[in-house]
């Protein structure tokens, strides 16, 4: 399963192709962390943008923050800080939530590159 980044799935929301193209491609079902959900539903501005959000949280697989989650998350923040590399926590839980489930998260954010190294084969860094 593939999880996609906030980033990529606003975009997908604003009809920009590449990330329809993205979010389409070979993906017979769309899944976001509990944490993009989050971010998606603070950020509408209009009830049209809330229509929209709504509608694709009642369509897509939503991987929640659980206690494997926890632990992996929190292992990671810990080793970003020790080497001077803290991001924005969001970012970690998600990374946290994508590992601790054996997914792939797909994203164009260049903060997740400093935990590349950690994901692995778990993140596609869109450029």
């Amino acid at each position: 399963m593939t999880i996609f980044d906030t980033n990529i799935v606003i975009d997908y929301l604003r009809g920009k192709e590449t990330a329809s193209e993205i979010m389409s491609d070979g993906h017979s079902e769309i899944a976001i962390t509990v944490i993009t959900g989050y971010e998606l539903l603070k950020g509408y501005r209009t009830r049209k943008e809330e229509s929209i959000v709504n509608e694709l949280l009642n369509r897509v697989r939503i991987y929640h923050f659980d206690s494997r989650s926890m632990i992996v998350s929190g292992s990671l923040y810990r080793e970003l800080k020790s080497n001077g590399r803290l991001k924005n926590e969001a970012d970690v839980l998600i990374a946290g939530i994508v590992l601790a489930n054996n997914e792939t998260l797909i994203t164009a954010d260049n903060d997740f590159s400093d935990l590349a190294d950690a994901m692995g084969d778990s993140l596609i860094l869109l450029k």
